[in-house]
């Protein structure tokens, strides 16, 4: 199999969880539970920095041997005898498997995962970030210190699935529109096209809760839609009308 230009292949948390979702209903005939897409998620949103420095749609930074696909080097670090080792192309350590396209990525790294690393797939399908650090560590997927590793896995998983446990989809443009309407902002139509109604109702949004007002809605304006929401059902529950 050939090697390919390294290539910096961002993508969004919504775009992710759609391809892994649609390889999982590929691999078991069904849906994924929130707690196991958002272990997955946690590893991707770990390994790629949020998906800012994925290369090649390599979902899970799986090392490449040059007989199991495409493949491409580009920058890294392991951490051998408890230092940082950095290794530069074309050295075989940083030697990483290539995919053309997100769903293709996707599909390889549930394979990946399911099969090579199956000992960790218990904890998946458990919703334990936990529990698949451990496994993965046990396994030799990654050199990094595992109690770093574990607690940064874990604070993703429960920063997505606290976004994903809310009525609304808060990694979709239609479901953040219904969410703001929900709480009392004006979004415009709820069509899911990130329109300048939208942008401006995320805006006050953020002015009121103490937010960076951009009009984006990033890791920390998602958390604060999903405790607003919590925050407003509960409310709401008592009998009381808000905003």
């Amino acid at each position: 199999m050939p090697k390919v230009e390294a290539v910096r292949t961002n993508a969004t948390v919504d775009q992710v969880r759609k391809a892994l979702s649609i390889s999982w209903v590929a691999l078991f005939g069904e849906h994924p539970s929130p707690e196991s897409i958002c272990v997955l998620l946690a590893q991707w949103a770990l390994e790629t920095g949020r998906g800012n420095s994925m290369w090649n749609y390599n979902l899970g930074n799986v090392k490449s041997h040059q007989k199991d696909g495409d493949w491409c080097f580009f920058r890294c670090n392991e951490v051998i005898n408890g230092k940082v080792v950095w290794f530069e192309p074309d050295h075989p350590a940083c030697c990483f498997r290539a995919y053309p396209t997100l769903q293709q990525g996707a599909d390889a790294y549930m394979h990946e995962l399911h099969g090579r690393f199956a000992k960790a797939w218990p904890a998946v399908i458990s919703g334990n970030p936990t529990e698949f650090s451990k496994r993965l560590k046990a396994s030799k997927y990654y050199t990094a210190d595992e109690g770093k590793y574990t607690s940064t896995l874990v604070s993703l998983y429960r920063e997505f699935l606290r976004s994903v446990s809310t009525k609304y989809d808060l990694f979709s443009v239609l479901g953040v529109q219904q969410a703001l309407d929900a709480l009392g902002y004006e979004p415009g139509a709820l069509d899911g096209l990130a329109g300048p109604k939208t942008t401006a109702a995320i805006t006050a949004f953020q002015r009121d809760n103490g937010l960076t007002a951009d009009g984006i809605v990033g890791r920390l304006t998602r958390a604060e839609l999903a405790d607003e929401l919590s925050r407003n059902e509960t409310v709401n529950a008592r009998g009381v009308i808000t905003r």
